[in-house]
């Protein structure tokens, strides 16, 4: 059985949040708004705006915790107990991914309104799931996308260029994990996502290497549009193609255990997850022009390339070995790789990434 997920709408247009209420009213006329306290600032007056126009109340819960199972648990609950017929959420991916978690929860639609494109957690199928300390648990793979997604592009515009540089990395991500997974006999499922995600690979690459994207007067905005659609849409619909069969997501893996170092709290989702793409390229035996490559790449997206840019600068064996042992894949998800996965090699790739990378630095401040 192969499940393909997505919302019924996405809309990204410059200014859509003024006209929110127009399609939320189709959903609905009473919604729990849940927000970060810079995205409620940012988007919130819009948003509500339209609300009222359209005569639909709302309650709104000022949100900075992470997605956990017990603030999923609590805002279902308080959705329940107010009557609620509509959940939205607007700011980054932990906010999105909790309230498509709540929405989950309630049999409520969702809207989703991203404040920033850093991640896919807009479209995808899936909730990422921490603790309260930040590490993450667990995977929580839903039954629908959001029904309503609402993109303002002059939002995320305003938004730090590195936040749209970690977007980036992170979907940039999606085609090379896929890709060693490829056999004649993988379900189309697999095929469709490495297509889409191949698409979006190509976009942005081309987008970062005609762009120094760090300077925000440098966007070109009919690029800027396609690289929000990419993290969004196509890293999303790659994320919610579901063949019922678990791969090996390499970047994704070292991501996971890189939480578990309070040293990288500083750093975005992306960010880890690109650190992880070049752990998993030495894996593979790539050349080191392609790794050299993929380098120069991030250093142009100012993405991490050394632990020191993690934020991990002491007790880096130990901080390496944490990050190793997090890694636990079975056999059936490692099927198809034409390379080996195991914590030692982890520890090697690792340590040589850093090298590599710091090489790197040292070049770029003499160039």
């Amino acid at each position: 059985m192969i499940k393909i997920k997505a919302p019924e709408v996405y809309i990204n247009e410059e200014n859509i949040l003024q006209h929110a209420g127009e399609y939320i009213a189709k959903l609905g006329n009473y919604t729990l708004v849940i927000g970060g306290k810079t995205a409620l600032k940012i988007a919130g007056p819009g948003v509500f705006e339209s609300l009222n126009s359209e005569k639909i109340k709302y309650e709104i819960e000022e949100f900075s915790g992470y997605c956990t199972f017990a603030n999923i648990d609590k805002y279902a609950e308080l959705s329940n107990r107010l009557g609620v017929n509509i959940i939205i959420g607007i700011g980054g991916g932990k906010v999105l991914d909790l309230v498509k978690a709540i929405g989950e929860k309630t049999n409520l639609p969702v809207v989703t309104i991203p404040t920033i494109a850093a991640t896919c957690a807009a479209w995808s199928a899936l909730s990422v799931i921490y603790n309260d300390k930040g590490e993450h648990i667990d995977y929580l793979l839903l039954e629908k996308s959001p029904k309503l997604i609402l993109a303002d592009t002059n939002i995320i515009s305003e938004a730090p260029a590195r936040y749209l540089n970690a977007g980036i990395g992170d979907t940039i991500v999606k085609w090379y994990e896929a890709a060693p997974h490829l056999s004649d006999n993988s379900d189309i499922s697999l095929r469709i996502g490495l297509q889409t995600a191949k698409l979006a690979l190509n976009i942005l690459e081309k987008y970062a290497d005609e762009l120094h994207v760090q300077h925000k007067e440098s966007y070109v905005k009919s690029q800027y549009k396609d690289v929000v659609d990419s993290i969004i849409i196509l890293a999303g619909l790659v994320g919610s193609i579901n063949g019922g069969k678990h791969r090996a997501a390499i970047g994704h893996a070292i991501h996971n255990g890189l939480t578990y170092i309070p040293d990288t709290k500083g750093t975005l989702h992306g960010e880890k997850v690109i650190f992880g793409l070049i752990v998993q390229f030495v894996l593979e035996g790539k050349s080191e022009e392609e790794i050299a490559r993929l380098i120069n790449l991030l250093n142009k997206l100012e993405l991490p390339v050394t632990l020191g840019q993690l934020g991990i600068k002491d007790n880096i064996h130990d901080k390496i070995q944490i990050v190793a042992d997090s890694v636990n894949f079975d056999s059936s998800e490692l099927e198809n790789l034409n390379f080996q996965v195991n914590k030692d090699l982890i520890i090697k790739a690792i340590t040589k990434v850093d090298e590599l990378g710091s090489s790197s630095l040292k070049l770029k401040a003499i160039v």
